[in-house]
């Protein structure tokens, strides 16, 4: 934003220079640069046109007499905005126009003496479609350079971050200012009144619309704005339209309150805010055509859409020539939806950067009465009414400041006493209690100062941050202690990276496509404003993101992978940390070796026994026992080479081959293993009162103290037993029949599987019988066996193969 000095001074008593004002902005968190308005041009002077005629050799030139109040010059000109007694700027002999010295020029048989000058001619516009066409009231031989300021007059341009909107007008920059240098600003009230109309036709349908205020002119005449408003767009670098016009975007330029005035006659039926209808479009100001999207912020009337509420105007209610009554709106819209709209459509004006950044919703009457002011002053006409819609006043938040916060930020004493006072300088409201003070946030500063550590940074900028002295950080002598979260994570990461699996980092949002070749429900948590539609979706287990990671390494030919991350999966009241494995391929445990006839290798395949293997060392590493495997019934593992895993009762995760169904739809191999265990909890709540127990950290921190056992005295003796059995009985079921008979049992492993038919199989297994007082002896074993094999008898239906 550009601010032209002397328009600042209209607001606060500055008397430094403007370089040390833009110093003293940048140090206190605004950017800002001050440079001269233009540069002072020889040999320039106001000239009187006293006639205009085309040229009899050139068609596209016009031959005009201009007078210096001293002599006539014949100046030959391609600008269309000439007049019989318009002032222009005359540009003479000698004089140097963007580096180019004014010398007379033949166009065909006649001569011109010098040239008119437009402003970007005068390097203070870059509006080049017309010459400079100055007020009647000055005189033909006047000084344009002390006319315009130029060279004299300074500019200070700002850039502020999105947080201080407040600054985005003369008056917030003056606000600025005056507390930086300790002065008072000065306000601009209007004095007109404007009757409150109750029944102008304004409706308001939609809750982005928090304040709307509509006031009616009538009478108006369209013309050229006065020069000292002009100038100052101009220097602010804006182009000056119409009077009407000119002075919206001056108070815009000015209060920071963006308005826009309406064509009454151009309006049919009553004015409505309210949201866009889906593909609604609009020819806007601009001449382009927009297409709408239900949400955007529209005002409309009965027929059409007549401007995108806080962006820009529509065509068809423009002010123009033949304007005689308008209405003058001036609004504050949500923030955050002019953003979208703006960003979406590909438009950023004036209006629409200031609405984006927050606008003072309590000073909207204020501003818009000035403009209300100025419109009747130079456009003539009648304020007859005004409308304000206003269904949710502002109240003020109530913010503490303790000294103690600002001691521990900024490391300095700061009396509350001062505190109040840097406060107030910036027109927060401020009063002092026993141990700081307390503010009520002012409207123009509501989307900014939202807690204590605001106010502490405002205290410490006017306070002067580079006048702060440096401390050192206090460091604890206490050591820091990890969490047992961490180091719990951090033991599992290291097992696996010691086992060879590479780990990986995946997103946490996936697409639909992937549950929907799995079986599986799509998991209600969705991204709302999701850049992709393959990223739209919060997943709630990792085998999706590792199939994934998978097809990714497969298109570029690397078939051998051994994988697993650690990472978040999402659920309406909690999320879990879960651990995934997945590994295809072949393994190479060293080298193949070939010598004549002989050869080795250590290149294997896995299987389902080695993914169980590195799932069951994981577990024994952690130093939890009881671990069982059922039957699964997970869509995409294969039913056949796949269970769930259980740690004393409590199931903790899956391990399994894909199923061939899904591998040949996904694209991936037929020998891709996935394991997934349940590591933590994460809740909503600090307590993680949404969590269960039923997860692998809480098995492995509430686990039993190892306790030492004294070596066995005794002998113990080994017995193999081979059972037929029915072909659906689960082998773990007889495992644990087996191993629970008997304290004398002391171990049972299965070494054998063997079908016999379709109905019946044979399950060895090897026994290891322990008596901890004495020996057994073969007779005691074998009694034992004997009772075994009767009560496994009585449990299935097996016998004992001999």
């Amino acid at each position: 934003m550009k601010v032209p000095y002397s328009w600042l001074k209209e607001f606060v008593d500055i008397q430094v220079s403007p370089q040390e004002v833009a110093d003293r902005l940048n140090e206190t968190g605004i950017e800002a640069v001050a440079y001269p308005f233009g540069e002072r041009i020889e040999n320039i002077v106001v000239g009187k046109i006293l006639s205009v005629g085309k040229h009899p050799e050139r068609d596209k030139l016009l031959v005009c007499k201009v007078s210096d109040g001293e002599r006539e010059y014949q100046i030959i000109t391609g600008a269309t905005n000439v007049f019989p007694n318009g002032k222009v700027v005359l540009a003479k002999e000698g004089a140097v126009i963007q580096g180019k010295t004014i010398k007379p020029v033949k166009f065909g048989s006649l001569q011109s003496e010098g040239m008119l000058l437009s402003l970007e001619e005068l390097g203070i516009g870059e509006d080049a479609e017309g010459i400079l066409i100055l007020p009647d009231e000055v005189k033909e031989g006047e000084d344009p350079n002390k006319l315009l300021g130029l060279g004299e007059d300074w500019i200070i341009e700002i850039e502020i971050t999105p947080n201080r909107g407040d600054a985005l007008s003369v008056k917030g920059l003056a606000r600025e200012v005056g507390a930086v240098f300790g002065l008072k600003k000065r306000d601009k009230k209007p004095s007109v009144e404007i009757p409150q109309d109750d029944s102008i036709k304004i409706q308001v349908l939609t809750d982005k619309a928090y304040r709307y205020r509509g006031v009616i002119i009538q009478g108006v005449e369209i013309k050229p704005s006065p020069f000292d408003i002009q100038l100052k767009l101009i220097k602010a670098g804006q182009k000056p339209i119409n009077n009407v016009v000119d002075i919206t975007n001056y108070i815009l330029l000015e209060e920071g309150q963006p308005l826009h005035a309406f064509d009454l006659d151009k309006i049919e039926g009553e004015v409505v805010v309210r949201e866009a209808k889906e593909g609604e479009k609009v020819i806007t100001l601009d001449g382009e055509e927009r297409s709408l999207k239900q949400g955007d912020i529209v005002i409309a009337d009965s027929k059409k859409v007549i401007a995108i509420a806080g962006i820009i105007g529509a065509d068809n209610t423009k002010v123009d020539s033949n304007t005689r009554n308008i209405l003058l709106e001036g609004a504050v819209f949500d923030n955050i939806q002019v953003r979208k709209t703006a960003k979406r459509l590909g438009i950023t004006t004036e209006s629409s950067y200031r609405f984006e950044r927050g606008v003072d919703i309590q000073n909207l009457p204020n501003a818009q009465d000035r403009a209300v002011e100025l419109i009747l002053q130079t456009a003539t006409g009648k304020a007859t009414g005004y409308k304000d819609i206003y269904t949710k006043p502002y109240i003020p938040k109530e913010i503490t400041l303790r000294e103690k916060t600002t001691k521990r930020v900024l490391g300095i004493d700061i009396p509350k006493e001062e505190a109040k006072e840097l406060l107030e300088r910036l027109e927060i409201p401020t009063e002092i209690t026993e141990g700081g003070t307390v503010s009520k946030i002012p409207a123009f500063r509501s989307l900014d100062l939202e807690r204590e550590i605001d106010l502490v940074e405002e205290v410490g900028r006017l306070k002067g941050l580079n006048k702060l002295s440096e401390t050192y950080p206090k460091i604890p002598t206490q050591a820091f202690r990890k969490s047992d979260e961490f180091n719990f994570d951090r033991r599992t990461r290291d097992f696996f990276k010691d086992i060879g699996f590479d780990e990986v980092v995946s997103y946490t949002f996936v697409d639909e496509e992937i549950y929907s070749i799995l079986g599986l429900p799509v998991p209600p948590i969705r991204i709302k404003n999701y850049l992709l539609k393959i990223q739209s979706i919060m997943r709630d287990n990792l085998a999706v993101s590792l199939i994934k990671t998978l097809q990714y390494n497969l298109r570029f030919q690397n078939r051998d992978l051994k994988i697993f991350e650690i990472s978040s999966t999402f659920f309406e009241d909690y999320e879990e940390i879960r651990l995934g494995l997945l590994a295809t391929g072949k393994i190479n445990r060293g080298f193949d070796f070939t010598k004549g006839e002989t050869q080795y290798s250590t290149t294997q395949n896995w299987d389902f026994l080695k993914i169980k293997g590195a799932v069951e060392s994981y577990l024994k590493m952690l130093g939890l026992d009881g671990v069982k495997y059922t039957q699964i019934d997970l869509p995409y593992i294969n039913p056949y080479e796949g269970a769930k895993v259980s740690v004393n009762g409590v199931e903790v995760g899956y391990v399994g081959r894909i199923h061939p169904e899904k591998a040949e739809m996904l694209e991936i191999p037929k020998d891709t293993y996935i394991a997934e265990l349940k590591l933590r909890c994460v809740g909503r709540t600090l307590n993680n009162q949404e969590c269960g127990s039923d997860y692998l950290f809480n098995l492995w921190k509430n686990k039993d103290t190892v306790v030492f056992q004294e070596l066995p005295k005794f002998p113990a003796v080994k017995r193999s037993l081979a059972f037929e059995v029915d072909e659906d009985l689960q082998v773990d079921k007889l495992l644990e029949a087996v191993k629970n008979f008997s304290p004398k049992i002391e171990a049972v492993e299965l070494f054998d599987i063997y079908y016999l038919d379709e109905n019946r199989k044979s399950v060895a297994v090897s026994v290891l019988f322990r008596d901890k007082e004495k020996s057994l002896s073969d007779e005691e074993v074998n009694q034992l066996v004997e009772q075994l094999v009767k009560d496994l008898q009585n449990r299935f239906n097996l016998k004992l193969r001999t």
